[in-house]
């Protein structure tokens, strides 16, 4: 049973866990207000986040960059932490991290286009700033009813491609 096992490869999964715990942790007692957030003004002294200033940084750059898709980040990090502590091999990690990237990027557009007044943290809104960016180039480009298809199919194509269409098992 633990003939297969490989200690450098258990260990770095096991840190991946720990790693995920304390964004899962700084994400949820995340503070606007802590630096390095800009929305009051002094800044404060003490950092809310349980994790810290360490956490509090992690947070914000998190949500600013692609606010709710901050979530999807930290649950991919878990899957892919299971999957090494399963031994499952990942093959084509390059594909992989391409369909990951491309439904990170769809997923915090969607976000940005459902959710337009809504925001987890720094005042860039739902998507953050890749959701932003995405969202202005959809609404420059298409319709809205087109914006949404392109986002929505991105999506799908990308989960496709980084989970080997497990999604159709």
């Amino acid at each position: 049973m633990f003939e297969n096992r490989s200690l450098k490869l258990d260990l770095f999964a096991l840190t991946l866990l720990a790693f995920c715990a304390f964004l899962a942790t700084a994400l949820a007692t995340y503070d606007p207000a802590d630096p390095p957030g800009t929305l009051v003004s002094p800044p404060r002294d003490v950092y809310e986040n349980a994790c810290g200033p360490m956490g509090a940084y992690a947070a914000h750059v998190l949500f600013a960059g692609v606010g709710f898709g901050a979530l999807y980040v930290v649950g991919s990090l878990v899957i892919v932490a299971v999957l090494l502590l399963r031994r499952r091999e990942i093959d084509q990690p390059v594909l992989r991290g391409v369909g990951w990237a491309l439904s990170l990027a769809a997923f915090s557009t969607l976000v940005a286009m459902l959710l337009p007044r809504r925001s987890p943290g720094p005042e860039v809104g739902a998507g953050g700033y890749l959701g932003a960016m995405g969202y202005a180039l959809l609404e420059s480009n298409f319709a809205m009813a087109g914006g949404y298809i392109l986002a929505l199919s991105v999506l799908l194509a990308g989960l496709l491609l980084c989970t080997d269409y497990l999604l159709l098992r």
